[in-house]
């Protein structure tokens, strides 16, 4: 991905805008895209377009992945079909985790592709998506995606079969 073709850093207010530049963002992505969210439900992980985009993500090579962690990842059990189908195909590629227990009150949200671009989400409640390239908050996510991951459990393991 090079950010260049992308806008600079931008405070979005709405969730309609937020998704848009989610699915620019998971298009473009070539080697590794890491998720913390609450459910996955704000981004849509229910849409085709974002099934599509991580299908295509995980197609570009066998060494991109896609690590989703989740507070509850209900959301995704009951109601992302083409999610879970993909993790079947792409295990361990693609893996979708529970957040530790005591991580669950943590009120933030992230998207990081390929170390180069993250959106935060100051919090669940809120639409306000901060579209960020600064090395320093790039750094920072990466820092707090490792320490969510480092914690969490399978939730939806890959043989997981209907919904």
């Amino acid at each position: 991905m090079n950010p260049q073709d992308l806008q600079s850093y931008r405070r979005i207010g709405s969730r309609s805008e937020a998704r848009i530049a989610f699915d620019d963002i998971v298009s473009r992505t070539q080697r590794a895209l890491r998720i913390a969210d609450d459910r996955g439900e704000f981004y849509g992980f229910d849409r085709k377009r974002f099934a599509d985009a991580l299908e295509a993500l995980l197609g570009r090579g066998r060494d991109t992945t896609v690590e989703i962690v989740l507070h509850d990842p209900g959301f995704v059990e009951r109601s992302c079909p083409r999610v879970v189908a993909l993790l079947r195909r792409h295990w361990p590629r693609l893996r979708v985790l529970r957040s530790e227990e005591s991580a669950r009150n943590y009120p933030r949200g992230f998207v990081l592709a390929d170390d180069l671009v993250v959106l935060r989400r100051p919090h669940h409640d809120n639409a306000l998506t901060l579209v960020d390239f600064d090395d320093e908050a790039v750094a920072q996510a990466r820092a707090l995606l490792d320490e969510l991951a480092a914690g969490a459990t399978v939730a939806i393991p890959p043989d997981t079969t209907g919904l």
